[in-house]
């Protein structure tokens, strides 16, 4: 039993042999396994070009390559905005097989060099004899915070015509990161004269007013403040009727003017003391309407002749009433509707209908025919030429039109080439000029500066006949402070500047020429008519311009400046002489002044 355990045994320790040496009828190698290291990649990474402040990094600087396919994550990352300096960048990077490579690293240094700001600089003419401004001293450094340093420097009076040359040194408050910056510009010296040629004369002025639209019957005291011309009156000579809707008969061609009464006791007054009168409606009434309803919708065309006699009504009723209308308009408007968003029960609606240029067109040449007063139109929310090109360019409708009015909301005044080629007056019928501070009760000499730089563009510039404000008066209830009187019936600065014009700039004058701005901030007009002639002067700026007047073409020995400043309303200043039809005034600082011969 001894022997035959031992045998077992060794059979036992062969088989196992065989089994570590791979036998086993496979024919297999024999030896021992040995373990495999990982290979670590080989990262690749040039330095990079040097780049200048404000560069963002981009693949140009992060571009490592490594020995075998994977990722690269960049410190910084792509896009950072490296500091000026010398600036370390390093790169992890992960291969794709990571059963064989290991993760690497890898760095590189880039240099950022300091940006250097560009200068910008365009500066204002300068009139000779006066002092260099913010206007002159504006140089730009593209947004790079910092200080310049002019010469010559602000307050230098430089008093030779011509072209000079302006040199700025450029400090940043990035040190780190800028270098400093000079830079240069030419200012081109002019002569400060103004031209005033009473011999070349442009539109004749219709005059100026505003609308009492919705205001009642309003007291006989502001009726006389605001077309009155003693002291303190505003000496306006144009009034807008707002024509209410109301119930219209077709077949008796009437209405019920109940509601047109109390508007027209405000054109009585206004007439009787010289104004002009003429009516707006916001709206047909209803039952001419798309809609039924005085807000939005259109007129319907089997409603055109109706409309027509409606009008007609107004203005047979208005003369009963003792209102001579100057003129009447078919539409307050037509290219705004209040109630857009809304609907018409939304509380920022109001009376209004939508019209198009072509149905304004169809309109003036197949039914205005029948009133028995001049037709404005468009009177547009844009002043758009849209609204009433195509009536004046209709031979059948255009000589039914005797004034193109219009508003300038949105829109700044502008010459109407057309509407001035075929002789037409050109009136801008509506606009109010908003609270330099804001909707308050408290206005200040920059809305008087507004207003008037306002009426000085739609004169010289659109060569408008006539400028009509919107309200007259401020309503505490409307929460609306941009009248032209105040709710205690005083004027504003609002109504002191048009009163600079409307008191001395009478209906019938013409505008003559004029530098239209002999120096930054300066506006400059003239008009005469009826033996006088007469200079309105703005001064927009915070400090005094001193300016010299030329006249040409007319004979002037005195004037009589009356003055618009912070603590003066249109009040009258000492005479002042002319000598050989030239003088030199000096302006305020933000000052309105008429002189007036």
């Amino acid at each position: 039993m001894g022997a035959i355990r031992v045998r077992f045994d060794y059979s036992l320790v062969f088989l196992a042999a065989l089994a570590v040496a791979g036998c086993g009828g496979s024919g297999g190698s024999s030896g021992n396994t040995t373990p495999v290291t990982k290979t670590t990649p080989t990262i690749t990474w040039a330095a990079p070009a040097a780049i200048t402040y404000g560069t963002a990094l981009s693949a140009t600087q992060l571009d490592a390559t490594a020995s075998v396919p994977g990722s690269f994550v960049y410190t910084p990352a792509l896009g950072n905005v490296p500091s000026a300096g010398s600036q370390p960048l390093s790169v992890a990077f992960t291969p794709t097989d990571t059963t064989d490579y290991n993760s690497a690293t890898g760095s590189a240094t880039l240099t950022v060099n300091k940006a250097t700001p560009t200068i910008t600089w365009s500066p204002a003419n300068l009139s000779a004899g006066t002092a260099l401004t913010s206007a002159q001293l504006d140089a730009s450094s593209g947004g790079v915070a910092g200080t310049f340093a002019y010469d010559p420097a602000l307050g230098v009076v430089i008093g030779t015509v011509g072209s000079t040359t302006l040199d700025v040194t450029f400090t940043p408050t990035d040190t780190a990161d800028y270098n400093n910056a000079i830079g240069s510009a030419t200012l081109q010296v002019v002569d400060a004269t103004t031209a005033v040629d009473f011999g070349t004369t442009y539109q004749t002025i219709r005059g100026f007013g505003g609308s009492e639209a919705w205001s009642s019957q309003m007291p006989q005291s502001q009726i006389n403040s605001l077309y009155g011309t003693a002291a303190g009156d505003l000496g306006l000579t144009i009034m807008r009727l707002r024509i209410a809707p109301t119930t219209y008969t077709p077949s008796t061609q009437t209405a019920d003017t109940t509601a047109w009464t109390a508007e027209l006791a405000n054109g009585k007054a206004a007439q009787q003391l010289g104004a002009a009168v003429f009516a707006t409606p916001w709206t047909p009434p209803v039952s001419m309407k798309s809609d039924s309803s005085v807000n939005s919708g259109s007129l319907n065309t089997s409603s055109y002749a109706d409309f027509a006699n409606y009008l007609e009504a107004y203005v047979k009723y208005a003369t009963s009433q003792g209102v001579s209308l100057y003129a009447i308009s078919m539409q307050n408007e037509p290219d705004w509707d209040p109630c857009q968003g809304g609907g018409p029960t939304d509380p920022r609606c109001y009376e209004s209908c939508l019209w198009t240029g072509a149905q304004m067109d169809t309109w003036v040449a197949n039914n205005s025919s029948v009133l028995t007063v001049p037709l404005i139109m468009p009177e547009s929310f844009y002043f758009a030429s849209a609204m009433s090109d195509p009536t004046l360019n209709d031979a059948n409708a255009v000589n039914k039109v005797g004034i193109v009015g219009g508003h300038i909301y949105g829109a700044p005044p502008y010459y109407y080439t057309l509407a001035k080629s075929l002789n037409k007056d050109v009136w801008m019928t509506e606009h109010t000029v908003n609270l330099a501070s804001g909707e308050t009760t408290t206005q200040s000499i920059a809305d008087a500066i507004a207003a008037a730089e306002e009426i000085h563009n739609s004169l010289t510039v659109g060569q408008y006949n006539a400028y009509v404000y919107w309200w007259l008066v401020n309503s505490a209830s409307l929460n609306y402070y941009s009248g032209l009187l105040d709710t205690n019936g005083n004027p504003t600065f609002f109504g002191d500047a048009l009163a600079q014009y409307s008191l001395f700039v009478r209906p019938g004058y013409v505008r003559a020429s004029a530098t239209a701005s002999p120096l930054p901030g300066v506006f400059i007009s003239a008009y005469a008519g009826n033996g006088h002639q007469v200079i309105v002067a703005i001064n927009s700026n915070a400090s005094a311009a001193t300016v010299p007047f030329t006249i040409l073409n007319a004979t002037v020995t005195s004037l009589t400046p009356y003055q618009t400043t912070a603590t003066q309303k249109v009040a009258e200043q000492s005479v002042i002489s002319v000598s050989n039809n030239t003088f030199t005034y000096t302006l305020p600082a933000m000052s309105i002044t008429t002189f007036v011969q």
